[in-house]
């Protein structure tokens, strides 16, 4: 990019054109023109890189910057050299005569090479902080703490009429030079015996300055002390350290740094590539990668792999780095393959930056280090968690073998000190991640034996938390097993994987899948619960009740999911093992499902039979409001809606819905008022149904209940489509379909219930007609959870079908008027500066979104719109 290119950019921003239009208007690549956005300094005036020294003259450059009367004999002890003492001798001669100072900016401070990208937010908060005197930025290695306050600093400059002073603290080991190295930062000369401190704060006082104290976190007990006199011997000095750690002073202002953010695992638009690149991490992942890789910039083809790079390093900036310089020698999808072995993968960083910051490893070892024994004993075992872990869940797993309680809550406490371990609050309780990178760390060093027992007692808890689930779902706790159970997801994936994969393990996988038939609603989707039961399931053939009532939950999730036959044959395998094993519950809870299979296979008759004999044995068996039992009644309810006897359903599912509310189960009302919904609208009474539809419809989206959800979602469809409410209807049906296909069969998979809602279907169809019906189901697909809510449970809200150009985005619609008027995707790419493959992707997609079948009906569908 040339000069005038880069201040036409910033002026047309200034006056408040957006990137996209930007790009359009000058030519240039959207991510350019972010580039040129990001950097204060035109390209021609921006410093070129000097030549790089190797690491070892940079360790002894380092050395002599602090120590400068270090010995040829004690350097090459401290950086490991192992050749020759003459050629030591001779480079740090060389050394000596020349000390590579810092490259500075017109302002005094270091200069950087690469742009600064994102963090406007975190930027912001720093210059609102220095009106404070004290102000420590803290955050993991990597994180980019130091450009972040350079950047900051560079704002608020004009504040200090006396400048910016930064001492650099990374390379300093003895804490007791922490005043010469102040005093040599200040340009003061002197004797390294004096009383350094006093010194600084006689040349400080009087002065206006911000003084920058860089990389604290090794010497923190002697930098409160030295900041602690400044600011007490003067008024007008600010003090603004970087630091893994916070001093734990009065008046300190702590401003926590973050990793940059990335798109969440599961978010529909990451595979956006303008939504994607709009992610900070994303963003410095792909500059960073073009410094390396001309002409590299994220599009349709890989900005999945770029995703989920960014995804597995935190968003730590300096892993991001070292990922991207990888991409010379790496292609996207190998780099991202070998990221589980990251710290082999991700070195090679700038050898003229801090030793610790020249590979992932290397940062991470310098943390390792500053932690006490404790703190790390706690980081190493922490690592057979996963995902969010709480202080019982550590004692559980962690707390044996020589590491007691106490030990934990002091090491737990001094990793979230030095920003090694996250602290969540969700108002559950306070629970605590370790970040991927630190976690794989501490992995790597676990002791064989230990890290054995670690991940046994890890299993059984997940056990242990997935039969208790089972057995308090039916009760007022049900949104807090929920969060929980979300929260533990991943180390329930781990645990699961654990069973499968050691050879004792598949009985305990089995036990796991087969713990709870609430699990696919509390912690997994339906379709991950029934994968890990097939996993499981396949492991082994024991004939033991753990097995047959996974056999039973499986059944379930079959059924629910419209897949009968492989329901009818698990139902009838559990019940086969259970009377082996002379379980009466066992073979109760086969009938039930078998029961289910055949009610949703349209044998009406044989479902009743089997429903009355599983509830006599569950009477017998369980006591009232367990969660099988109350299954039981929500399903002979909607089994009597089908055989007719809607008397009968009525009065099954109020009192089910009634017994509901007095134990506070919201979810199992929740399905039971859908029940009685039905029986409303098939009697004619729509009002009721609506208000019915409405109460069944809250629960389902605060349990994020697939099936909860579209079963709601159809009822209020029929219901408007009864109402003559024939859009919304439509578009309700739409949303309900694809909810409902996501998981499995429609409505599952009951002839029954399909030829209802026909009836429906077809009354909205005929009022609308074809062309406006298809285009208001479709818009219901694509409606989210909130959206499709209200929409479903609020008669005032709008419909608000779009034109059906408004279907496609902004750039769908410029390129079909392209594809229009005869040019192909080559042209269309060379004429919007993009590349054919993203060219392809958008017609892809909006060919899609109609429902087309050939490239020449979108074209006829834009030349109609023109």
């Amino acid at each position: 990019m040339r000069d005038e290119q880069w201040r036409d950019v910033r002026r047309r921003h200034a006056s408040g054109e957006a990137i996209k239009a930007i790009a359009r208007d000058t030519g240039l690549s959207r991510n350019t023109v972010r580039r040129a956005l990001a950097s204060d300094v035109p390209p021609g005036s921006r410093p070129r890189p000097a030549p790089v020294p190797d690491a070892d003259g940079v360790a002894i450059a380092e050395l002599l910057a602090v120590e400068p009367g270090l010995g040829a004999a004690e350097i090459g002890r401290r950086i490991g050299w192992r050749r020759s003492a003459s050629a030591l001798r001779d480079r740090v001669r060389a050394a000596r005569r020349v000390l590579p100072a810092p490259s500075t900016s017109g302002d005094g401070l270091p200069s950087s090479l690469t742009t600064f990208v994102g963090r406007e937010q975190e930027v912001a908060t720093v210059r609102r902080a220095l009106d404070d005197r004290l102000v420590t930025l803290v955050g993991p290695g990597g994180v980019g703490k130091t450009r972040l306050a350079l950047h900051a600093v560079r704002a608020v400059i004009g504040r200090f009429p006396d400048g910016v002073r930064v001492v650099e603290l990374a390379a300093l080991r003895d804490p007791g030079l922490l005043p010469r190295a102040v005093l040599d930062g200040l340009g003061v000369p002197g004797d390294a015996r004096t009383d350094g401190e006093a010194l600084v704060v006689r040349h400080l006082r009087g002065s206006r300055m911000l003084l920058v104290l860089d990389s604290c976190e090794h010497l923190v007990d002697a930098v409160a002390a030295l900041v602690g006199a400044v600011l007490a011997g003067t008024r007008d000095v600010t003090v603004l350290l970087t630091s893994r750690q916070a001093l734990g002073v009065g008046g300190e202002h702590v401003v926590g740094i973050a990793p940059l953010a990335f798109p969440a695992e599961g978010d529909p638009d990451e595979s956006d590539v303008d939504t994607a690149v709009a992610f900070p991490s994303v963003a410095l992942f792909a500059e960073r990668a073009a410094a390396v890789v001309p002409g590299f910039a994220v599009e349709e083809r890989n900005v999945a792999d770029v995703v989920a790079i960014c995804r597995e390093l935190d968003g730590v900036p300096l892993a991001l780095e070292l990922a991207a310089v990888r991409l010379t020698v790496l292609s996207l999808r190998q780099l991202r393959d070998r990221l589980p072995d990251r710290f082999a993968v991700l070195t090679g960083g700038d050898r003229a930056g801090p030793a610790r910051h020249r590979t992932l490893e290397a940062t991470i070892s310098w943390s390792f280090e500053l932690c006490t024994a404790a703190e790390r004993e706690v980081w190493v075992r922490s690592s057979v968690f996963t995902g969010p872990f709480d202080l019982d869940g550590f004692d559980d797993v962690c707390a044996h073998d020589g590491l007691g309680s106490g030990d934990a809550v002091d090491g737990l406490s001094g990793l979230a000190a030095k920003s090694l371990l996250v602290r969540h609050d969700d108002g559950d309780g306070v629970r605590f991640t370790l970040p991927a990178t630190i976690r794989g760390y501490g992995h790597d060093r676990l002791d064989p034996t230990l890290a054995r027992g670690l991940r046994r007692r890890h299993r059984d808890r997940q056990l242990r938390l997935v039969r208790t689930l089972d057995r308090q779902w039916c009760g007022p706790d049900q949104q807090v097993w929920s969060r929980r159970m979300r929260a533990e997801r991943a180390d329930l994936r781990a645990a699961l994987d654990l069973g499968l994969r050691e050879p004792d393990g598949s009985s305990s996988a089995v036990a796991l899948a087969g713990g709870s038939f609430f699990l696919w609603v509390a912690g997994l989707s339906i379709a991950e619960h029934r994968h890990w039961l097939d996993l499981a399931l396949a492991t082994g053939t024991g004939r033991t009740a753990e097995r047959a009532r996974a056999l039973a939950v499986c059944s379930l999730l079959a059924s629910l999911q419209g897949d009968r036959e492989a329901a009818a044959s698990m139902a009838g395998d559990s019940g086969a093992i259970s009377r082996e094993i002379a379980d009466p519950l066992g073979e109760a809870t086969a009938v039930h499902m078998a029961g289910l299979a055949a009610f949703l296979s349209d044998e009406f008759a044989r479902a009743a039979a089997q429903f009355s004999d599983a509830e006599r044995r569950y009477r017998d068996l369980l006591p009232d409001g367990a969660g099988l039992l109350v299954a039981l009644e929500v399903h002979d309810g909607l089994l009597a809606i089908s055989r007719g006897a809607l008397d009968r359903a009525a009065a099954r599912l109020a009192t089910t819905a009634e017994q509901c509310a007095a134990r506070g189960d919201r979810w199992f009302r929740g399905y039971a008022v859908d029940g009685l919904g039905f029986v409303a609208l098939l009697e004619g009474r729509t009002d009721d149904a609506r208000r019915f539809s409405a109460e069944g419809l809250a629960p389902a989206a605060v349990f994020d209940d697939a099936i909860g959800l579209s079963l709601a979602l159809d009822l209020a469809a029929w219901t408007a489509a009864a109402d003559g409410d024939h859009e919304r209807a439509a578009v309700l049906l739409g949303a309900a379909s694809a909810r409902w296909t996501s998981f499995g069969r429609q409505l599952y998979g009951s002839h029954d219930w399909q030829s209802r809602r026909r009836d429906f279907h077809e009354r909205a169809l005929s009022h609308l007609g074809r062309l406006r019906f298809d285009a208001a189901h479709r818009y219901g697909g694509t409606l989210g959870g909130a959206d499709v809510v209200a929409l479903a449970g609020d008669r005032s809200v709008p419909v608000g079908i779009p034109d059906e150009g408004e279907v496609l985005t902004a750039r769908e619609r410029e390129i079909a008027r392209l594809v229009s008027d005869g040019l192909t995707n080559r042209q269309i790419a060379s004429r919007l500066v993009l590349s054919p493959r993203t060219v392809e992707g958008h017609v892809s997609r909006a060919i899609a979104k109609f429902g087309f079948a050939r490239r020449s009906q979108l074209a006829a569908w834009s030349s109609r719109r023109a």
